[in-house]
């Protein structure tokens, strides 16, 4: 960028020398040249400033490529980055409450994430490992004999972090009987999905899963469809036990009202014998009050 400013600088240069020198020998107007003198000074001083600022931001770039780089290098950092991008995914694709960050296991591990469905048996710990600098060396390598040693001890890494998962992140009882690791680097999965040795499968002997950024993408994005069936199905059965429960509720009460119903019969039958009863005793009564009219020799007749 710098050099093609250079160039475009030293063409307006060379063209207004050469046409003030066109111009006065053509007897032109001195006044115009130097208007015209003025407006290339002023452009050239805009196109210097863009330069600086060309150079000030080419700088900053290199500072951060510089920075970008020493990370890559360090493995500390590079972990950490790896761990970042493989949350990121993780928050994107599923809901908060099925993720468990740093998560410490029984065995006094640490995953990186333990995905928890609920159940010991659908507790999935995934872990990411960024295997690099083997294969950094390995993929330089010009010699054959240093690309057969270099990809061996690549491929070695891998193992390595294959059975440190296996052995650290599937424990009987309280995970799942497979655990994930994820391989930051597409190239980097590239390499261990076409190795020779079948790497790939070798992992599946450990009951470990290995996914890049664009594998783990797919498969949490089939979870996430998974998690929304089950979600709904849970309703679901909810729903049908509320039913099931409304209509016990149901049966209960007709019952009660069924026995309310047999004593309120009960009571109000009562209530006429009682009448029955009072209204013979006001029939009587009401031959007492006549007898009162009647004298004792008259009865003695």
């Amino acid at each position: 960028m710098m050099e093609i400013i250079v160039y475009i600088t030293c063409g307006l240069v060379v063209g207004f020398i050469l046409f003030s020198f066109l111009k006065k020998k053509d007897g032109g107007d001195s006044s115009v040249l130097s208007t015209q003198l003025s407006e290339l000074s002023r452009r050239f001083t805009v196109l210097e400033e863009a330069a600086k600022n060309m150079g000030t931001m080419q700088s900053s770039i290199d500072t951060t490529f510089k920075n970008f780089q020493n990370m890559l290098d360090d493995k500390q950092e590079r972990g950490a980055f790896s761990e970042v991008e493989l949350e990121k995914l993780l928050r994107d694709r599923l809901p908060a409450n099925y993720l468990k960050f740093q998560e410490t296991l029984s065995n006094g591990k640490r995953v990186d994430c333990l995905i928890d469905f609920g159940d010991a048996n659908s507790r999935i710990g995934i872990d990411s490992k960024f295997v690099l600098d083997n294969f950094k060396v390995f993929k330089s390598s010009e010699s054959e004999e240093e690309i057969k040693k270099y990809k061996k001890l690549f491929e070695e890494d891998v193992m390595k972090n294959v059975k440190k998962i296996s052995g650290d992140y599937i424990i009987p009882g309280e995970t799942a009987p497979h655990a994930i690791m994820f391989v930051r680097s597409e190239s980097v999965y590239r390499s261990i999905q076409d190795s020779e040795n079948d790497l790939m499968g070798k992992a599946r002997e450990k009951n470990v899963l290995i996914v890049s950024p664009s594998y783990l993408w797919g498969l949490l994005n089939t979870l996430r469809v998974f998690l929304k069936d089950s979600e709904m199905n849970k309703k679901a059965q909810m729903i049908i036990k509320e039913i099931g429960l409304i209509g016990k509720d149901i049966g209960r009460l007709s019952e009660r009202t069924a026995d309310i119903e047999k004593r309120f019969n009960l009571v109000a039958e009562q209530f006429r014998n009682v009448k029955v009863s009072a209204d013979k005793i006001q029939s009587r009564a009401e031959k007492i009050q006549n007898l009162e009219g009647i004298k004792v020799e008259e009865i003695e007749k």
